[in-house]
């Protein structure tokens, strides 16, 4: 057996401004079990559906690493993309704000712009809202 893992990257949008590192911490308990990792990150074991400790194979989400500048990793090998996905769902809900993930075989780069969008769209649909206005995108280009 291999030890070889794939890891799904990831981003929490909003990291730093919306939500602290710390409150990132607190939050996550709920979903699994928090184990310190070298640094300052840490490694989230989530429980299964029934909330025991004890993961079964069928019920398994990712084990997910979170870094200080708000990168994730989840570990999904063996895994069902639908629980993968799933799971991001849930932890993007329980952190109220969204979590960026590069889908398989579709790596591409971000719009600072689009990221914006969906970042407002998110806080619109939880009843929150960002700091800046909607106005500072018409901005004219100064093109003749």
């Amino acid at each position: 057996m291999s030890g070889d893992f794939s890891v799904l990257p990831g981003r929490i949008i909003g990291g730093g401004e919306l939500i602290t590192f710390e409150e990132i911490r607190e939050k996550v308990r709920r979903l699994g079990r928090v184990v310190k990792t070298g640094g300052s990150s840490f490694r989230l074991i989530p429980f299964n559906e029934s909330g025991k400790d004890v993961l079964d194979f069928d019920d398994m989400y990712p084990t997910v690493y979170f870094n200080m500048d708000y990168s994730v990793d989840f570990y999904i090998t063996g895994l069902k993309y639908e629980r993968v996905i799933e799971f991001i769902e849930r932890l993007s809900d329980v952190l109220g704000v969204p979590i960026e993930y590069a889908e398989m075989g579709n790596e591409t780069e971000t719009d600072p712009e689009e990221e914006l969008k969906r970042l407002e769209k998110f806080l619109e649909e939880f009843g929150g809202h960002y700091g800046r206005g909607k106005s500072q995108s018409n901005v004219s280009s100064g093109n003749r």
